[in-house]
């Protein structure tokens, strides 16, 4: 006897298209999730991101008692959503390095032969100082009409690398017209 001939007939069974939809669904899944988790990985760092700003104002007017007045403040300012923790910073005049501001204006009355100022704030930064959100630190502030002029005008730069709660770094350059760059 002759036996039926059977077709090797090669159709997926109803159970292999489920299964291999489970699969893609599930790696979908996974895709999303990994794609969600960086996303909100990079909302939580913008959430502390700490932004330094310089600013200075001066301006003159009469006193009362000496006719006239001039008025210099340089201010840094943290801008950003988080505190920056100074990790680093360095002071420049005349593209000459110098430990603080006091040396700076030290130089600045030797060059210009001057012997007494009226009133000179000053103030420092230090490492692992943490400037907070708003915060305004004014590092230098003169009442003197000899002196504030020419700190006013003076080629001071002030270089400030900072830290954000998560450990990102970046440098602030004071005086200059980009914003601060991030370290890698």
């Amino acid at each position: 006897m002759h036996k039926p001939k059977t077709q090797n007939n090669n159709k997926i069974s109803l159970d292999t298209i489920v299964g291999l939809c489970a699969i893609v669904t599930s790696i979908c899944a996974i895709i999303i999730t990994l794609y969600q988790t960086r996303l909100q990985k990079v909302q939580q760092y913008a959430s502390v991101k700490p932004l330094l700003m310089n600013y200075s104002q001066s301006f003159s007017g009469g006193d009362g008692k000496n006719g006239k007045s001039y008025h210099y403040e340089f201010i840094i300012v943290n801008q950003g959503l988080g505190p920056a923790i100074v990790s680093n910073y360095s002071y420049s005049y005349n593209s000459k390095r110098f430990e603080n501001i006091a040396e700076i204006l030290h130089q600045i009355k030797k060059e210009n032969r001057l012997d007494s100022t009226k009133s000179v704030a000053l103030a420092n930064i230090w490492k692992n100082e943490i400037l907070p959100v708003g915060e305004k630190l004014s590092l230098i502030n003169i009442d003197d009409d000899r002196l504030a002029p020419l700190v006013e005008k003076a080629d001071i730069k002030i270089m400030i690398e900072y830290k954000s709660l998560y450990g990102q770094e970046w440098r602030f350059i004071s005086n200059d017209k980009s914003e601060p760059q991030e370290i890698d």
